[in-house]
Parts: structure tokens; C-alpha cells; sequence
């Protein structure tokens, strides 16, 4: 795959999910993306277990998601031999990314105010749970609270009279990485023009709001949520179950085109151009009782004689799938959505890939744009050295670094 930010270097001082997931993508573009961690590690590498998930230094697929392809280093940021080494990185670095909040970074020298003065080619760039005024900036602010609790999400998307989402781990995050992302290439591209840095901010609070756009302009002219699948805006973009008990979305977004096509697939030409079924506004002032209508005759069906209803009819539907069924969707893995990464300790994951690939010419296979786990996530400081001697220190130097604590390698 063309990787557009080659020879951009990245300076990641993230943790957990949404921070390390966009400083990760940078990395899948081609920039050498730096993790820098305190000794102890981001705090990020124990969430696996949370999730039933491995956590050990050979195997943390959960970590790895969100840290693969990138270089590790470990500073002690409290000395100042700590900060005089981050300073120097960043003396040649093109971002600084970080999901330290705002007062923290401070404390460390290393907020926007400070660092836009004395390296002013620098792209810097936060995220945080609420963004950077309101009596909620300093909260602590997890995709859990921030993104799916204070905007709706938790309680609104689910069906009507039922309690509110638990929601998956890092969904917020991960959708929030994109825009991070994002945000700082076309600061790249500002950059390119002029030179000079800026600084980008994304919270996840603002990326819940605009990710439910939709809602956030509708419920103000009447639109209601929760919604139930008994009573939906539109009958024909509803989920509904075939008699071997598989559950189907069908979204046909112009029922004056298609409802009747869907009644005479279903063996109803009685209902075919009934004057309270086959528009829109009738379809939706009739939501219940077509809704109904379509469950009986849906639950007469096997879902591979619905799938060629539907083929027949040209109506978009998909599979209601299991996130463990999607690990094995063939559409995702000829795409290499999905790829199989082999960890450390010998076994194999199955890994979700970052979504955007790049090309210079038309690809002709998938191979022309297949993703690439280069290196799995660093361990603790595992590149220091490395790092340390690219940026011009001696031996003598780095090895009076370690038995300082200035900085760590972790190995195996």
C-alpha cells in the first residue's frame, strides 16, 4: 500500500484506546510514530483483560490493535534529563499527539502555549473527554462516559423501554481516532504550505454529537428516541426476523419506488399500491400496522428465500451479524479488513485494520492496497536505544540513562 506520510515523524504521548488508535493510523500511513510511556507503561496494556483478552508482553492483541507499527520509548518525564530527551525529539518532530489532559501536560511543559513558542513547526494535538472550555474541560472523560453516556447514545439507540447500552469498550474511541487522525494531516497540509504548526483538538464528547448528527437535528423538530422496532420512523428500514430465526435489516429509502415491489416478492398483491402502504408518508402514518404486516409475512421465509426476494427486488438489506461472525464475514477478509497477525508467543489473532489504504494507480487485486503490521505493539521502551542513538547520544549517555531510570527497555 502507497504510504502518503512517509518521512513524517510523530511524538505519541497517548493512552489507552482513542489517543494511541490515531497516532496508530498515522503509523499505518507511513509516519514514524513514537510511543512514549513512563516506565510503568501506558495503562492502556491491562484493558484486554477487561474484555477476556490475553495481557501478557508475547500476547496483547487488544493493545496491539491500537499500538502496532509504532516505535516504543520510555522517558521519565519527571527528571530533567527526561524532559531535555523529549525536547530534542521534538526539536525534529512534525506532531505531537496526546491524550493527557490539559492540566497534566502543563505540570509538564508540554502544553500548546508553551511548546507553539518554542517549537513553532510543531503540529500539536489532544484529545480529551470534553473539550477545552465548560465546567466539564478537566473531567476525566472515557469513550463510556464522555462519548456514550453524556451525549445519548447510551440510552438512545437502544430499543424503546429497555435499559441503556453497556456499550463495547473503545467504540467511541476507535470513531474518534479517525477524526484525530484526520485533523492532523490536513494540519500536515497546512504545514507543507506555510511551515508552521497548530494546534488540533478533538474531544469525545464532540465526536459522539456530530457522529449523531442526524438525531441532534431531528429530535428538535419532533423526531423521537428511544425508537422500538414494533412502531419505526419507516416500516421498510427496520430489522425483522425469517422463520429459521435470522434477523435482517432492510432499508429501502424510497418506498414510493419500492414498497411495491416488496409487497407482489412477499406474495401480497393485494396490498400492491394500497393507498395506506405504498408511499412514504403513508407507509410511515402506518408505521405499527405495517410493521406488523411485514413480521407475518417475513416469518413465512427462510432468510436465503428472503435474500433473493430481495436480489430480485433490488432492496439493500444485510444480515443482522454477531461481531465474533464478522471476524469470518468473507466481504471483510477479500478486503483485508480483518487480517490475521501472528503476536509474539506464536499464536494468531485476528486483527482489525485501520480503514483508509491509498494507491497511485487503480488497484487490480487487493494485494495492490493490502494493509501492513510492520511491528507488533512495542514493549515497554523496546526501540530507547535505538532512538536515543538516532538523536545523537553516546553510548556513555544512554547507559547512564538507564542506570538512572531515565529511561527503560523492556524485553522478553
Amino acid at each position: 500500500m502507497f504510504k502518503p506520510l512517509e518521512g513524517v515523524k510523530v511524538i505519541d504521548l497517548t493512552y489507552f484506546v482513542a489517543g494511541p488508535g490515531g497516532a496508530r493510523i498515522l503509523a499505518d500511513w507511513g509516519a514514524d510514530v513514537i510511543k512514549v510511556e513512563p516506565s510503568f507503561g501506558d495503562p492502556g496494556r491491562g484493558t484486554g483483560a477487561t474484555m477476556s483478552c490475553p495481557t501478557k508482553k508475547d500476547c496483547n492483541p487488544f493493545y496491539t490493535a491500537y499500538n502496532a507499527n509504532k516505535r516504543g520509548m520510555s522517558l521519565n518525564l519527571k527528571s530533567d534529563d527526561g524532559k531535555a530527551i523529549l525536547d530534542k525529539m521534538l526539536e525534529t518532530a512534525d506532531v505531537f499527539v496526546s491524550s493527557y489532559r490539559t492540566g497534566a501536560l502543563k505540570r509538564l511543559g508540554l502544553d500548546y502555549d508553551t511548546l507553539s513558542k518554542k517549537h513553532p513547526h510543531l503540529i500539536w494535538a489532544q484529545i480529551n473527554g470534553y473539550g477545552d472550555f465548560g465546567p466539564a474541560k478537566d473531567n476525566p472523560g472515557f469513550d463510556t462516559v464522555a462519548f456514550w453516556a453524556r451525549s445519548g447514545a447510551m440510552i438512545d439507540l437502544t430499543e424503546k423501554d429497555t435499559s441503556p447500552i453497556n456499550p463495547l469498550i473503545g467504540f467511541g474511541d476507535a470513531t474518534s481516532s479517525c477524526s484525530l487522525a484526520g485533523g492532523i494531516a490536513a494540519a500536515l497540509y497546512n504545514k507543507a504550505k506555510t511551515g508552521k504548526g497548530c494546534k488540533v483538538i478533538i474531544s469525545l464528547f464532540a465526536q459522539a454529537i456530530w457522529s449523531e448528527s442526524a438525531g441532534m437535528v431531528s429530535t428538535q423538530y419532533g423526531d423521537e428516541y428511544p425508537k422500538t422496532r414494533l412502531n419505526p420512523g419507516s416500516p421498510v428500514m427496520d430489522t425483522y426476523k425469517s422463520s429459521d430465526d435470522k434477523w435482517f435489516y432492510m432499508s429501502i429509502l424510497e418506498p414510493d419506488r419500492y414498497n411495491n415491489a416488496l409487497m407482489k416478492e412477499l406474495g401480497r398483491d393485494d396490498l400492491v399500491d394500497d393507498p395506506r402502504y405504498c408511499t412514504a408518508a403513508a407507509s410511515k402514518a402506518n408505521s405499527a400496522e405495517l410493521t406488523a404486516i411485514l413480521s407475518a409475512e417475513f416469518a413465512k421465509h427462510t432468510m436465503e428465500e428472503i435474500e433473493g426476494m430481495f436480489a430480485r427486488a433490488d432492496i439493500a438489506y444485510s444480515r443482522v451479524q454477531h461481531i465474533l461472525e464478522v471476524v469470518d464475514d468473507p466481504q471483510a477478509l477479500e478486503n483485508m479488513y480483518i487480517v490475521p497477525v501472528e503476536n509474539r508467543d506464536g499464536t494468531v489473532t485476528k486483527q482489525p485494520m485501520t480503514p483508509i489504504r491509498f494507491c497511485t494507480e487503480e488497484p487490480k487485486t487487493i494485494e495492490d492496497i493490502a494493509p501492513t503490521v510492520d511491528r507488533q505493539a512495542p514493549m515497554i521502551g523496546e526501540h530507547s536505544v535505538e532512538i536515543l542513538k538516532e538523536y545523537g547520544y553516546t553510548d556513555a549517555q544512554i547507559d547512564k540513562f538507564l542506570a538512572d531510570k531515565v529511561v527503560t527497555v523492556d524485553s522478553l
